[in-house]
């Protein structure tokens, strides 16, 4: 395929390249991101509280959160 910039095949392969590239565009004007590394993170809570803290990059599960007895 020599020549070939990438894209869909065809007659519509310009078509698809500017429509990804508009889309492009406005991915990046979100701004998105991608957290790269753990942010340090402060807790305070009530004492008798178990499985609960700093979750770092994780997600809490509130299946196992619970007061000691």
């Amino acid at each position: 395929m020599a020549g070939h910039q990438g894209g869909a095949e065809g007659p519509g392969g310009r078509v698809v390249d500017a429509l990804y590239n508009q889309a492009d565009a406005q991915i990046w004007q979100l701004g998105h991101s991608i957290e790269l590394f753990q942010r340090p993170q402060i807790i305070a809570d009530r004492k008798g509280l178990a499985n609960f803290g700093a979750s770092g990059l994780a997600s809490t599960d509130w299946t196992i959160v619970g007061w000691q007895k």
